[in-house]
C-alpha cells in the first residue's frame, strides 16, 4: 500500500509540473463555448424544457448519484411537475479545465410558494396556511468533447439542502448538524437544534434515505422534543455506497378549544390539539467512495 501511495504522490506531482501539457487539449475558445452552453442549459431549466436540455447531455451521462441520462430527465420532469411555479437563481462561480474535460461550478437557489388550505388538525379549516420552500445546492457540470461537440458527461454535487416550512415554523430558528461525508455501513450522528415556541408542544423525527430512483422512504416515528430543543439520532449508513439524504420533520402542537359565545365545552374538546407549524428539512450526506 505504501508503494502505491508513493507512486500516486509522484503522479500527482508530475501532473502539477506538466499541467500545461495535461490541459493542452482545452483552449480558451473551448472554455467560452462551454460557458455559453451552460447558460443555455440554465435558461432551458428555468423554462422546464427537458427536451431542450437533453440535447446537451451525452448518452453516456452518469449523475453523481448513479442515474443515467434517461432517469435524470425523468427526475427533472417529475420535479418540474410538482413545483410548476418554482423560481430558481443560478450563478456560475468558476470554470476550469479538468484533464481533457471542462468543469463548470454552479450555485443554485430555488424558491417555491407552498401555501395550502388548512384542515381540522390545524384548527384552520377553510383558511390558507402560509408555506414556503427554499432549496440550495452547490454542484458542477463536467463537459467532455464528443464528435466535435461539448456535452455534459457527469455532475458532482457538493452540498444540497431543502427546507419546507408551514405556519409558525417559517420564523423558527433551527439547525440540522450532519457530517459532510460518511463511510458505508458506519454509524453517524444527526442532531436537530430548534427554538421551541412558547405554549407549544414540540415533536420531531430524524431519518435518512438512500438517494435512489424511484425514491424510497422509511417511516420515522415522532418523538417529544424537550425544552432544550435538541433531538439527536445515531444512524447507520447504507452499505451500498449510495449517497443519502438526512432529514428531519418537526411540528408545533397547541391545545385549543373552539369556544363559541355562551357555549359549553366538553372534555373531548379540551383534549383536542392542533398543529400550529411544521417544518421539513433535508440535507445531502455524501458517502465516501472507495479509491
Amino acid at each position: 500500500m505504501k508503494k502505491i501511495g508513493i507512486l500516486s504522490f509522484f503522479v500527482t506531482l508530475s501532473l502539477l509540473i506538466f499541467s500545461n501539457q495535461v490541459f493542452a487539449a482545452v483552449e480558451t475558445k473551448d472554455i467560452k463555448e462551454v460557458k455559453k452552453i451552460t447558460k443555455k442549459i440554465i435558461k432551458l431549466s428555468d423554462k422546464n424544457d427537458s427536451s431542450g436540455i437533453e440535447k446537451y447531455f451525452s448518452e453516456n451521462y452518469t449523475s453523481f448519484d448513479g442515474y443515467n441520462k434517461k432517469d435524470t430527465i425523468k427526475i427533472f420532469d417529475t420535479t418540474a411537475q410538482l413545483y410548476k411555479n418554482a423560481k430558481s437563481k443560478e450563478k456560475i462561480t468558476k470554470i476550469e479545465p479538468f484533464n481533457d474535460d471542462i468543469k463548470v461550478y454552479i450555485t443554485e437557489t430555488l424558491k417555491n410558494n407552498m401555501d395550502t388550505e388548512g384542515g381540522e388538525n390545524t384548527n384552520t379549516e377553510g383558511k390558507i396556511i402560509k408555506g414556503e420552500m427554499i432549496s440550495t445546492s452547490d454542484y458542477s457540470l463536467v463537459f467532455t468533447k464528443e464528435n466535435g461537440s461539448w456535452l455534459v458527461i457527469r455532475n458532482e454535487i457538493y452540498d444540497e439542502t431543502t427546507k419546507i416550512l408551514y405556519g409558525e415554523a417559517i420564523k423558527t430558528d433551527f439547525t440540522l448538524e450532519t457530517p459532510e461525508n460518511i463511510d458505508p455501513g458506519k454509524e453517524y450522528t444527526v442532531k436537530l437544534s430548534i427554538t421551541p415556541q412558547e405554549d407549544r408542544y414540540t415533536v420531531g423525527s430524524i431519518g435518512h434515505d438512500k438517494i435512489v430512483w424511484p425514491p424510497e422512504k422509511t417511516f420515522d416515528p415522532y418523538r417529544s422534543i424537550n425544552s432544550d430543543g435538541v433531538l439527536e439520532r445515531v444512524m447507520i449508513a447504507n452499505k451500498d455506497g449510495k449517497n443519502e439524504y438526512a432529514n428531519t420533520v418537526f411540528a408545533f402542537i397547541t391545545p385549543y378549544v373552539d369556544i363559541k359565545a355562551n357555549s359549553s365545552v366538553t372534555e373531548d374538546e379540551i383534549k383536542k390539539a392542533a398543529i400550529s407549524g411544521m417544518g421539513i428539512y433535508i440535507k445531502r450526506v455524501n458517502v465516501k467512495k472507495e479509491l
